[in-house]
Order: structure tokens, then sequence, then C-alpha cells
């Protein structure tokens, strides 16, 4: 299963983070030719004169022997252009800020918007060596540290993340969501006591309700998670950090690793992406993990920590191997994505791995699923429309939460069938990129999501 919690209280924040890169495009390059900065400042909008304006710039720039000057003219207001047309996507933008660049290889102003473009787009790894770029230029820019944080956490490097936020700190102790993202980035680092101070500064200069209410539910779960994990035992290796409630280490230790070992390599090279950080693991005592997740779950993937409630049948090899591969396959996909799966496709491809590693076979479902399986799709033909898998999975109803999980895992069952398990890694790879999903199915398969669905459709009719 793949809790949200953290990334529905960082959606009520967003406005936060969205005030945070948009002041950087009020800080605009300035000609050099005298009145050319006062022109500059009068556009306010993109259209005709502003594009007659760039023509006529382009021209003196392409003189025999125009100087420096004449490329710094022409970017300042092609950077213009470009931050009052923000709200188009990053391809229609993309020309534009690759003549900046060519005119100005480097410049701040032109590194720093390239790096806002990507974040905007999505494509966190690829803004961060832009806005490293700028900092290279002005090292102590604090909003150049904030932005590298955001694009860092987003990733998962929260201890690159930290290193900049503390920077934004150190000048500005008081800014309200940079505390918060350090307790986000401690929490998710299992720094449990760090996170819960640095939010428990948040929550005094929270603004309004709205902000205080996602504040102290952070902190109730950290503080939870706090209380349960207080006395486990503590195990790493290059991969992995695990904490054992109990005496759960005697059971599971050694075998926890071996299977991790063997999971480690079935999702990585299946998904194509070995992560950069150690993944934490957490074994709970039973009602320990009830009070940080959902009672019917059997394990919680959230970022990079998994969390397994310890429970009668859990000393099932088979069992334990194929609820880490679960669990495993949602942290890998949150990593490749910056968390941009759709939600059928993150558990489709989680079931898929879960089934190949306690079963041998990603085409062997879980028994429990079975009945409900010919039932449904195959005898009533019942098929669940993937736009419909959050509510179904999100609802109260067992019965539709299970059909939610099934209606996912055939989806990616059919997509191997039909265009092999390379397809993951493509697909995954350009939602990773920024892509939408219809532009990521297209890239992967050649089908939009509407005809996918016909397509899966039409292959559960032949199952």
């Amino acid at each position: 299963m793949l809790r949200i919690f953290l990334a529905g209280l960082l959606s009520i924040l967003l406005p936060t983070v969205l005030w945070a890169q948009v002041s950087l495009f009020n800080e605009y390059l300035t000609p050099e030719t005298p009145g050319l900065a006062s022109e500059l400042a009068s556009f306010v909008a993109p259209g005709q004169k502003l594009d007659a304006k760039i023509s006529e710039l382009r021209q003196a720039a392409g003189q025999p022997g125009a100087g420096k000057s004449a490329k710094v003219d022409l970017a300042a207001f092609i950077l213009r252009k470009v931050a009052l047309q923000r709200n188009l996507s990053y391809e229609e933008n993309e020309e534009l800020i690759l003549e900046a660049s060519d005119l100005l290889p480097g410049d701040y102003f032109v590194e720093s918007l390239w790096g806002d473009l990507l974040y905007y787009k999505g494509d966190y790894e690829t803004a961060f060596s832009h806005y490293d770029n700028a900092l290279f230029k002005k090292p102590d820019d604090i909003q150049l540290h904030g932005r590298m944080g955001l694009a860092a956490m987003q990733q998962m490097h929260y201890e690159q993340a930290i290193t900049h936020f503390e920077r934004v700190l150190a000048e500005k102790p008081d800014s309200f969501f940079i505390i918060y993202s350090v307790g986000r980035c401690h929490f998710e680092l299992k720094h449990l006591e760090e996170a819960i101070e640095s939010w428990e500064k948040a929550l005094k200069l929270a603004k309004d309700e709205r902000e205080k209410k996602a504040i102290e539910a952070a902190l109730s779960q950290a503080r939870e998670l706090l209380a349960s994990t207080s006395d486990s035992t503590r195990e790493e290796d290059q991969r992995f950090v695990i904490h054992f409630a109990g005496n759960s280490q005697e059971d599971l230790g050694d075998v926890t690793f071996e299977m991790l070992e063997e999971i480690f390599f079935q999702v990585t090279d299946s998904l194509n992406f070995q992560p950069e950080v150690k993944i934490n693991i957490i074994f709970f005592l039973t009602e320990e993990y009830y009070k940080v997740s959902r009672e019917w779950s059997a394990g919680s993937a959230q970022g990079i920590q998994i969390m397994v409630p310890l429970k009668s049948g859990y000393k099932s090899p088979d069992y334990v191997k194929g609820l880490l591969a679960h669990e495993f396959t949602h942290t890998i996909i949150h990593l490749k994505t910056s968390n941009r799966c759709p939600l059928w496709l993150n558990e489709g491809l989680a079931q898929y791995q879960e089934f190949n590693a306690a079963y041998g076979s990603p085409e062997t479902i879980r028994p429990d699923y079975e009945p409900l399986m010919q039932k449904e799709f195959i005898d009533k033909r019942n098929f669940v429309n993937l736009n419909q898998v959050p509510s179904l999975i999100g609802g109260s109803s067992h019965y539709d939460i299970a059909r939610g999980y099934i209606a996912s895992y055939l989806a990616v069952r059919c997509m191997a069938d039909f265009y092999g398990e390379q397809t993951f890694d493509s697909l995954l790879s350009a939602l990773g990129r920024g892509k939408s999903l219809d532009e990521s199915m297209n890239e992967a398969t050649g089908k939009s999501m509407a005809d996918f669905q016909e397509e899966f459709e039409e292959w559960l009719r032949n199952l």
C-alpha cells in the first residue's frame, strides 16, 4: 500500500511553495544599452510589441561587430518574454531559453529561470543542475539555496536538501516553509527527534488554521512513530536500514536481509533504477503499526520508508518476501518518477513484483483475489476504468478496494503481454521527466490512455 500523508500535507502548503518559486521571475536581467531598461519594464504581458522588439534586437545582435551588450540586451528581452508566459509548458518556452543560453552561457539569470521552468515541469534533477550553475555565479544567493533544497527534496536527496535549507535559515530563521521542509527531510531520514523539533518551530510560525492543522498532523505522526520505534533494534547494510520491534530481529533479522538482497535486484532490474539513498524498513508491533496506518493494510510505503506490522503468518518467508517486494516497488517508483506515478500503475507494478517474489511468477495472483477476479472481471466482465482506481482504493468498501487493486494488477499484466516488461522503464522514465500520463503512454506504448483502456478491456475479455 502506498501512503500519501506527507504528499497531502505538501499540497496543503503548496501556495507557499509557489510563492517562493515565482519570486525569482520578478528579478530580471538588465539591458546594457541606456534607455532599454525602462522599455523592458514597460512590458507586462507577452504580445506582438514584445515580439517585434525581440526581432529588432536579434537583428542588432546579428550584425558584424556586434558586442556583448547587444547580446545582453536581446537576452534580457527574451527572458522577460519567458517569464511573462511562464504559464505555458516548458516545451513552448524551451526554444527561447536555449536562445538566451546561447547568447549568455552560464548567466545567473538564464540558469535561474531555466531551473524554475524545469522545476515547474517536474524535471527536478535537471532543474537542480541549472540552479547549481547559477549558484556558481552567486554562491550566497539564498533564493537559489531554497530552490535547490526543494529540488533535492523532490528527488528524496534529503541530506543534500537539509544542507541547502540550512543556508536559507542562517539568514531567514523564521521562514515557515523552509523550517517545515527541514522537518520533512528529517522525518524521511528517520531523524524523528529533529523532525519534531523543526515542526514544533513551524507550528509557532503558522499563519492560519489550515497550516496549523497540517503541522499538527505531521507532529502527531512523527511522535507516534518515535514512540513506536523507541525500543527497536536497528541494523543496516549498504542498501537498507532496518528497525526491528521487540524480538522480531531474532525471528526476521537474517532472513530479511537475505530476502531484501534478492528483492533489490529483482525490482531495480525490472524498473531500471537503483536508489542513491538507503531505504528505511520498520517492523512494528502490530498494535503500534495501526496507529500510523490504515487498519486493513499489510504494509505501507512512504517516501524512502517502508512500514510492516508483525503479526501471525509473517514468519512465512514467501509472504514476507512478497510484502517487502510490493512496498520496495512503491519506493523505487516514487524515486524514479518523483512521486508522479498514477495510482493504478503504482499499485499494479507493486503487485506484479509482489507476486513474482512470493509465487515465482507475476502471472500468479494472490489466492484470496482469485474468486473476485473470476466473478467480476471474467464472468461478469465488470471492468474498472483505470481512472476510477483512486476512488476505489481510497474508499471504505473492502470489496471495492480489492477491485481497484485487481484492476491495477491486471492492467500492468496486460501492458507486459502487449509491449513487454521494458515498457515499465519507458513509462516511468517519461513520467519522471515531467511528461503527462497521456504523453508518457504514447512514448512507451504508442497509445493514449483512452486507447490503452480499450485495449485493456479487450484483453480482459480473452482471459
